[in-house]
Order: structure tokens, then C-alpha cells, then sequence
């Protein structure tokens, strides 16, 4: 197998002898137990700075997980090992940024945890699984590539022959950004087997869709450079400056030095709150409560957009007494395609709405028509936040009612601007309600298609157009099965069985799915389980075949920047695969050949990746490689145009909205479960238990870095000294978390920077990193029927102090991925 030319030099850099102990990287008999080659061994002599003086083949690449940056990358080799991580300067300068966790790669790429050959549970066949031997304690053994594939192929046609292709999903995580999905989707379709549907962070962003015609996740916004002219930014629910650092944080203070205020809505006293103008510490769950007051006080002071309602809105739009709002085509004489309809102020005759027409269009009133009273949607929507008056909303939401005037006042009255909400909100059941809220609250202030507008905390970023490459003509196609679907297909066939799972570029069913447990239990009722990856993580170890992938520096790809920067980056081969491990492209290859499908997969990937980069004629193929990035030439402005709804504007009134527990949503109402005061269980379990996006991971990737781990060694709860104090708990005290579902152990952190009420432990934190349990065994997988999106932080808890006989030594002494870190044994030596 030929895996292209291998490497791709940019440059050559003269080091020098002082730039040793800063290139450096310690600890070099662990490293060259790692690396060793079948040459000669790295020196061992002077490991820390050996070989320092000479030169550096710099390669252009990209670190590429499912964070805000995708940044381009500049790697430098020396003597065959990777010694240094720069940021490279893509094509449009502006965007030159690194993370800590991106530099790290120096260290990640030699990783104990890494995973060495193809292996083999021992216990396990296809024709026997044993699912009883997964878990924990489950062993392996070391088997060949051709072993491995050819036992993963019989597997699947197994469960295809004895149940149907569909009992196959080939499921694929977030953990690169490259085209390694769009492969292995490709095989999907020509199997015909299942294949994910998101049900993570998609709440707010269907809620603003409802509205506005945009948005799945997070809808587009105007592209972080332009945040500058923001005159008001609305953080909310976002810690810009810790989960954002690299791409977004300097655009927010670039907007504070031109005179823009910042404004942060979060429960907690973050790094971002720290920064801002006004500080809103919203009561966990009352997001909806708090817009809705600021929608009041926008309308009770007069201060809407009218001139933008009119032109862009349904603002003017008759709607009659049974919630349906007057069709042109069935009242105005010429007009024969549905359209709102409404009152010229003027003649004060009937109109038809036409998408982005100005008009002097009445927006408040009632009229009748036939014999029928209607009013207009902004009257409707005025009736409805009279509801939400700005006093009561301050003693529900937590936030003084003076504050939400000045918010509200700030972003109406102050110029271009706009709301920046983050997945969090989504994370509670009916996130989805916030997401309509603030689509008509930014129509109110009339924040769409200028400078300075802002819908999102991240831009949309760029992305590679395959050009349907990963859903040939002639498949038979696959069937779309959301997260939210799986434990019950998995454990009772619902809504159809899968009896086998092929996981690339995901730790998420083994620690990053909410109810983990249950997950775990589905995995349990599967015939085969097979899962690639560079790393043995906590959904590894539950695998009956494991493959072995290569680090990003280990393969040619091209990488979208999804959800942040406007560009698209080449990653150029850095050095060979280490030990046996290979790229997912051949991997998925190789198996497609022995499944019958191998005239689909060229033998090289390059021609793969030139092949997608023919169909999108926003760069030239060979530029790209030669320069390493390409910026796509993303509109700067969005929402510039009509809107992609039935009237082709804004609908402040969704006629044909849904509802949820017995509320209709034709206007946003308040909808809680857990973190309602009155919920059934708040008694026994008093505490909101948030798992927010910290600074030192990436979801569950960069948990073993040696570097990180020094400087945060081991989970904690964040937790309020009142609630503490009434618990018996001091700070650095081991406590015990749980509920009805599960519990974990970890250390307790007194933080003044929480609401009582609230605790929190970030994210992302493997099994072997607690003394007991796991903060996923904490959290449930119910969605609702709208968002369909698990509900992380819609989860109760209660905190107290550990038993005296828990064992806590692991953090007593060497940490388990601390500096000092051994190899883990996992890679079948």
C-alpha cells in the first residue's frame, strides 16, 4: 500500500543552539519507546535537547478536533520526530491562532495511550460474541490488518444475512474535521447500513430555524472579524474566553477597544463575565424568562426597528381569531401564490407582503375582514410579552430588573449589534424555545444583514464541498438513526435493531453519551463492535475488534473549518503511520474490498481528495496544497437577503408551530422540566448539575496530555460555599455526587463564581480519571419532541461528603497521566 508521497517540505529553518530548551520536549526514554524505528534508536544520552543544532523540515498541517478553531498549523521535524507546533499563517492573517492543546501535539502523537497494532478480544468471534466479556476487564489480542478486516467484514454480513443491512450503523463522531466521515458514510450507503443523525447542540438552533429559516446547530452569523463594529454584544451562555481562545476572544476585545459593550448571560461568573460591561446571572433554566422581559421592555418603550418590521418581518401580517394568519391569494384580486397579508397605512387598503418590501405597512391594530376581526403579528406578539413584565421576570431569572432594561435598552438604541448564544442553552429539554425567542427579539432591534450583527458564538466557518462523493448513484443509500435512537435500537429494536456498530473518530458511546450506563448496557445486546481510533479511550476498551488510527500529523487530508475560521487547510503527511497504525481512508479501503465494494475506493487518497476538491470550484486543488490554506470567500454579512421561509421574511408568529406539554408555540413561552422549582424531584435532589466546555479538552480528546494534566490533574465540582458550608463540605474534600441514575466521586472546589443551586464538573473527563463513577452516569438521554437534543445540563443532583473508606490514592500519589506517566499497556506489547 502507497499512502502518496509521504511528506511535503515548506521550508527549511536554521535552529539554533539557544532555541533547544524552548523546542524541547522532556522525558526522551518515553518517547523513544514509543517511536523507536527499526534503525537506529533516538539518542538516549541527552534526550531533553539532543539534535537541536541542524535543521527543521516544517510541514504545513492542521489540528482539526470539533472545537472553534481548526487551526492551520505549522509542524517542525528534527531527526524524524516532531519537535515543535507553530501556528501557520493562513491566507487571510487575521485568522493566525493556537491553543495550548494545539501546540501539545508534540506530546499527543507520542502518547502511552496511543493505540499500536489491530486487536482482538479474546473472548469474541463472530459467530459467538459473548457480550458478557466487554467491558472494563475485557483483554485482547494483538492480530494482523488482513485478521482484523477480515473478521469485521464477516461480522457485518453476518448481521446483515441473519437481521438486515440496516442492523449496521456506521457511526462517526466529531473528532476530525477531515474527510474520513464522508469515506466511511460512502461504504454506509453502499452497504446499506445506518448511519448518525445528530441529537447534540441542535436545540437553539431549530428554534431560531422556526423563525427565520436558518440554523440546525447554531445559526449562521456575521464572521467573527466583524465583530468589531458590534456596538452591543450578548454573550450568552458562553465562555468565549475559555472554550474560544484561539479565534474568537481577540475579535471581542477588538470590539471593547472600538467602544462596544459586552454584555454576558451565564450562571456563572466566568472568564468572559469577568471581561464584560454588564454581568447577568441568569437562574439555570430561565433563559426564556429573561428574553421575554427584555422583549417587554423593547415594546413597552417603543424603541423596535420599525422600518426593518416592515420590510423584512411579518411584523404587519393579519393573523384572525383562530391563530391563522390572512392569505393574499384568497382576498386580493391578481394574486395567486399564498402570501401574508397587510393594511397599507396609508388607503388602508389590503396588501400583499412581498419578501424584503418596504411599505408603509401598519404594524399595530386591529382590522376586520369578511365579517372577522384580525390583528397584526406585532400586536399579537405585544399582547404576549405584556405577560412577561420586566419586574416579575428579574425575580424569576435571578437578574436585577434595572439590568435587563439596560441590556434590552443597550441592544435596541445603541447601534448594530446582536445576541451570541452557545450550545448550553440547548442543553436543557426545551432549549428549542430560546432559539425562537431571540430570532424575534434581534427582529425587534432589527439585527440581521448589517456591520456589527451577531446571531452566534461561532461563525459557520468553511467546509469542504464533496460534491455528493459520500452517496454514489448507484447505492442502495442508508438510513439515518439519531443519537437519541441508538440505546433503543440497540436494546429493544427501535426504532430498528442494530446488532452491529463501526466507530470511527467518536468516544461517545462509551463516555461522552449522556446515560452512560444505558449506552453501555446497548452496547452489551451488539453482535460486534468494532472502533478505530489514535487512542485507547473508555469506548475502546468496550470494543470487540480494535484498529489502530493514525495521528492527524500521520495522514493527507484537507480540513474544514467547521464552526469557525473562513478557511480550508491542507494537511500535508508529517512522517509514516507509528507501529501498525494506519490511516481511516485505507483502513475503510481494505474492508470495502473484502465486503465486495473495492471499485469505489481509489487506491490512493490523494486522488480521493482531488476528486472532492474538483466539485467545489471555490479553489484550485494545487494552490491549496502548495499555499495549505485556501479561504473560501464566505460572505462577511449574513442574512443579507430573503429569508428562506414561506413568506420570505422573518415570521415574529409561527402559525404552524408545534407544542409541548400542552403548550402551543405559535409565540415563545417558558417551558422547564428539571430546573422548575416545582419539579418532582427537586427535594431529594436540590443541586442543577452543569458539565461545561472547559479550557483544558477538546469533548474527551487531550485527557492524556502530559502538559495539561500537570496544571489540571483530576476532575472536580465546582460548587458555591453556602452550599458547602450546608453539606459538611470543605474545599479539596472528596464528595460523592449522585441521583437516581448514578454517581460519581471527585474533589470538591469551593467557587464564589456559581449560583448556589448550581454545581458543575467540565467535561470530557474519562473513566479512570474518577475514584468512582463518571459524570455521564449522572445525566439522562430524554429529548423532546422538538429539539430532539440531549438535555446535559437539564439533570438535578445532590452532593455529599465522600465515605471514609473511599480509596483516593490514585490522586495521592503519581497521577495516572501525570508527567511521570508509564505506558499503558494498551497497544498489545
Amino acid at each position: 500500500m502507497s499512502d502518496g508521497d509521504g511528506v511535503y517540505r515548506r521550508d527549511v529553518l536554521k535552529a539554533s543552539s539557544a532555541a533547544a530548551v524552548a523546542l524541547g520536549l522532556g522525558g526522551g526514554g518515553y518517547i523513544s519507546s514509543l517511536a523507536e524505528t527499526d534503525d537506529e534508536p533516538f539518542s538516549q544520552k541527552d534526550p531533553g535537547i539532543d539534535s537541536f543544532v541542524g535543521q527543521d523540515e516544517v510541514f504545513k498541517s492542521a489540528c482539526s478536533p470539533n472545537c472553534r478553531g481548526k487551526c492551520p498549523l505549522e509542524v517542525h521535524v528534527r531527526d524524524g520526530r516532531v519537535r515543535k507546533i507553530e501556528p501557520q499563517v493562513p491566507e487571510d492573517e487575521r485568522y493566525k491562532r493556537a491553543c495550548l492543546l494545539g501546540l501539545s501535539h508534540t506530546q499527543r502523537i507520542y502518547n502511552p495511550t496511543r493505540l499500536k497494532y489491530p486487536m482482538k478480544r479474546v473472548d469474541w468471534s463472530p459467530d459467538s460474541p459473548n457480550p458478557q466479556g466487554r467491558g472494563e476487564d475485557a483483554e485482547f489480542e494483538r492480530v494482523t490488518w488482513d485478521e482484523a478486516l477480515d473478521l469485521v467484514a464477516e461480522g457485518m454480513t453476518r448481521v446483515k444475512d441473519t437481521y438486515s443491512p440496516e442492523s449496521v450503523l456506521f457511526h462517526a463522531g466529531s473528532g476530525n474535521y477531515g474527510i474520513n466521515s464522508t469515506v466511511e458514510s460512502r461504504l454506509a450507503n453502499l452497504f446499506g447500513g445506518s448511519t448518525p443523525g445528530w441529537s447534540i447542540d441542535a436545540n437553539v438552533g431549530r428554534g431560531f430555524n422556526r423563525i427565520t429559516g436558518h440554523g440546525y446547530y447554531l445559526p449562521q452569523t456575521n464572521e467573527s472579524e466583524d465583530w468589531e463594529n458590534a456596538k452591543t454584544f450578548i454573550a450568552w451562555g458562553t465562555d468565549i474566553f475559555s472554550s474560544q481562545l484561539q479565534m474568537d476572544a481577540s475579535k471581542l476585545l477588538d470590539m471593547k477597544e472600538q467602544g462596544g459593550k459586552l454584555v454576558v448571560v451565564d450562571p456563572v461568573y466566568t472568564t468572559t463575565a469577568s471581561k464584560a460591561d454588564l454581568w447577568l446571572p441568569v437562574n439555570p433554566g430561565k433563559d426564556v424568562h429573561l428574553i421575554l422581559g427584555m422583549m417587554n421592555y423593547v415594546l413597552d418603550m417603543g424603541l423596535e426597528d420599525t422600518e426593518f418590521l416592515r420590510k423584512r418581518t411579518t411584523a404587519p401580517a393579519l393573523i384572525g381569531p383562530d391563530g391563522t394568519m390572512l392569505d393574499a391569494k384568497g382576498v386580493i384580486e391578481g394574486v395567486t401564490e399564498s402570501k401574508p397579508v397587510g393594511v397599507d397605512e396609508q388607503t388602508g387598503e389590503l396588501v400583499a407582503l412581498e419578501p424584503e418590501t418596504p411599505g408603509s405597512y401598519v404594524l399595530t391594530g386591529t382590522y376586520t375582514v369578511d365579517g372577522k376581526s384580525y390583528e397584526t403579528a406585532l400586536s399579537r406578539l405585544k399582547g404576549h410579552v405584556a405577560d412577561y413584565p420586566v419586574e416579575e421576570m428579574a425575580e424569576i431569572s435571578g437578574v436585577p430588573a434595572k439590568n435587563i432594561r439596560k441590556a434590552a435598552r443597550w441592544l435596541a438604541t445603541r447601534g448594530p449589534g446582536g445576541i451570541a448564544p452557545s450550545y448550553a442553552i440547548g442543553r436543557y429539554i426545551h432549549g428549542h424555545v430560546f432559539g425562537q425567542a431571540y430570532a424575534i427579539m434581534l427582529a425587534l432591534t432589527g439585527d440581521y444583514g448589517k456591520h456589527g450583527n451577531v446571531h452566534a458564538h461561532h461563525p459557520l466557518g468553511a467546509s469542504l464541498d464533496t460534491g455528493g462523493w459520500g452517496s454514489p448513484d448507484d447505492a442502495p443509500g442508508s438510513k439515518t438513526l439519531y443519537f437519541h435512537e441508538y440505546a433503543d435500537a440497540m436494546l429493544n429494536g427501535d426504532p430498528r435493531q442494530i446488532k452491529a456498530v463501526y466507530s470511527i473518530e467518536s468516544n461517545m458511546l462509551g463516555n461522552q453519551f449522556p446515560n452512560r450506563q444505558r449506552h453501555l448496557k446497548g452496547i452489551e445486546n451488539l453482535d460486534m463492535f468494532v472502533v478505530a481510533d489514535i487512542h485507547h479511550t473508555p469506548t475502546v476498551q468496550q470494543a470487540d475488534i480494535i484498529l489502530p488510527a493514525a495521528h492527524w500529523f500521520e495522514t493527507e487530508d484537507i480540513v474544514s473549518s467547521w464552526g469557525s475560521h473562513p478557511h480550508i487547510t491542507y494537511r500535508h503527511k508529517v512522517q509514516e503511520p507509528l507501529w501498525e497504525s494506519r490511516d481511516d481512508y485505507y483502513m475503510i479501503r481494505d474492508l470495502a474490498k473484502k465486503l465486495g465494494f473495492g471499485d469505489y475506493f481509489p487506491e490512493e487518497k490523494r486522488e480521493v481528495l482531488r476528486t472532492m476538491s474538483d466539485g467545489d470550484d471555490r479553489f484550485d486543488f494545487d494552490e491549496l496544497r502548495e499555499r495549505g490554506t485556501a479561504h473560501l470567500g464566505t460572505p462577511t454579512v449574513k442574512y443579507t437577503g430573503e429569508f428562506p421561509t414561506p413568506s420570505g421574511r422573518i415570521e415574529l408568529y409561527d402559525e404552524d408551530a408545534p407544542s409541548e406539554k400542552g403548550v402551543d408555540l405559535q409565540l415563545p413561552k417558558p417551558i422547564e422540566s428539571r430546573t422548575a422549582e416545582d419539579y418532582e424531584g427537586a427535594d431529594e435532589y436540590p443541586l442543577i448539575f452543569m458539565q461545561k466546555h472547559g479550557r483544558f479538552r477538546l469533548h474527551s480528546q487531550f485527557e492524556y496530555q502530559q502538559w495539561i494534566r500537570e496544571i489540571n490533574p483530576e476532575p472536580q465540582l465546582d460548587i458555591h460555599p453556602k452550599d458547602a458550608e450546608a453539606r459538611g463540605i470543605e474545599d479539596d474534600d472528596y464528595v460523592r455526587v449522585h441521583n437516581d441514575r448514578g454517581e460519581m466521586v471527585v474533589k470538591a472546589k469551593l467557587n464564589d463564581a456559581m449560583k448556589p443551586g448550581l454545581v458543575n464538573t467540565d467535561q470530557g473527563w474519562w473513566t479512570r480519571d474518577y475514584v468512582k463513577g463518571h459524570h455521564n452516569d449522572l445525566t439522562h438521554d430524554e429529548v423532546s419532541d422538538v429539539g430532539k437534543t440531549f438535555s446535559f445540563y437539564d439533570v438535578r443532583v445532590e452532593v455529599e461528603p465522600a465515605p471514609d473508606d473511599i480509596d483516593t490514592s490514585k490522586y495521592e500519589g503519581n497521577q495516572p497521566t501525570g508527567a511521570d506517566a508509564s505506558s499503558a499497556g494498551v497497544g498489545g506489547d
